[in-house]
Parts: C-alpha cells; sequence; structure tokens
C-alpha cells in the first residue's frame, strides 16, 4: 500500500505485538528494537504529558544507535478521573479497576513520536479516545478475569481480545485504545515525506 522512501527506513521502538501488528497494516518494511527507558510517571505529571515524554524518551534511546533510521515509538494509558491506570498488580487490583470502570466512560490516550536524529527532525502527537464499558456484576467480572488476559493490560481489558465484549461505545479511533493511532500515524509520515 504505502512505501519507505528509497534510502529510508523504519524502527519500531516496542515490545508490543499489537503495535507491530497495527503498523504492519500499512504494508510497510521496518525493524523491531525494544526501547529501554524509566516509564515511571513524575509527580503532578498530566497523562498527557506523560504519554508525550515516555514516547519521545522511547524513540531517543534507540534513535541515539540509529541517527539516521526513522524511529516510531508511543505510550498508551487508560485515564479514569484523570488518573492513570496502569496494569493490575494481581487479580484482586484487576477487580478493582474493571469494578471502578463497570458502567462508565473512561479514556484512552496514547503519545507517539517519530525521531531523525541525524536530519534533527522530532515530530510529537497525542490521541485520546473516549471508551463506555457496559455495567458488568461480580461475577462476570471475576468469570473475565480468570481468563487471565487482564493481567497484563493498562486498565485490566483488552478491547482486541475477550474483553472487547465489555466495550459499549467508542468515541475515536479504535486502533489507539489498541495501542497505536494508525491513521494519526500514518498521516504525520505522511506528511514528514518517509511514506510515498
Amino acid at each position: 500500500m504505502f512505501q519507505v522512501k528509497e534510502g529510508d527506513s523504519i524502527i519500531l521502538a516496542s515490545e508490543s505485538t499489537r503495535r507491530v501488528d497495527i503498523l504492519r497494516t500499512l504494508g510497510i518494511s521496518f525493524s523491531i528494537i525494544p526501547p529501554k527507558i524509566n516509564e515511571t510517571q513524575k509527580k503532578d505529571e498530566s497523562p498527557k504529558n506523560y504519554v508525550s515524554r515516555v514516547s519521545f524518551e522511547k524513540a531517543q534511546s534507540v534513535g541515539v544507535h540509529f541517527p539516521d533510521k526513522w524511529v516510531v515509538a508511543a505510550d498508551t494509558v487508560i485515564v479514569y478521573k484523570n488518573r492513570i491506570m496502569g496494569k493490575p498488580k494481581d487479580e484482586m487490583d484487576a477487580f478493582k479497576m474493571l469494578k471502578r470502570l463497570s458502567g462508565k466512560w473512561h479514556k484512552v490516550i496514547t503519545g507517539f513520536c517519530i525521531l531523525n536524529i541525524s536530519k534533527d527532525i522530532v515530530y510529537r502527537d497525542v490521541v485520546e479516545t473516549k471508551v463506555y464499558l457496559r455495567e458488568m456484576d461480580d461475577r462476570e467480572i471475576i468469570k473475565y478475569i480468570n481468563t487471565s488476559e487482564p493481567l497484563g493490560k493498562a486498565g485490566s481489558y483488552a478491547v482486541q481480545g475477550r474483553g472487547g465484549y465489555m466495550v459499549k461505545e467508542i468515541k475515536g479511533s479504535y486502533s489507539n485504545v489498541v495501542g497505536l493511532p494508525i491513521c494519526e500515524l500514518a498521516e504525520a509520515l505522511l506528511s514528514l515525506g518517509v511514506l510515498s
């Protein structure tokens, strides 16, 4: 579908198989190199500032080793009442998160960064999607937790997995909820002249 401009190449700075799968939908070739950074949220850092900073630091941690490559990185968080909900520590934590989100709207916010150090280009964007989870009783939440799917997921659910049945409504980008807002990323790569 798209092509990376001749002489250029893209690295996805990620360990996420979901991000790899989403980026592959563009039909382009790219390398995958996991970043190594500290992802701790800073005191009084807003969710938007957090994902913007972390995605930039991920891109930078890989980009310093490959200054002439285009490095793409992203970071996604679930936000409820302006607080980030990370991955659950255990099953009880997952239960509390899902109970909190049941029958309510929350936000999924992804920051992404496109970096090319040799060209001195840094492109950053933040994409927000609103998600409504249907109301669930305790028994239903426990059944879902027993699948083990929630344990490795921010907010304790996976929209692209078994948890998809809970998602009643989405306002905004679906791929953003999965972990990479592909429309906005493609537009950015095209505007930067990386893709043709």
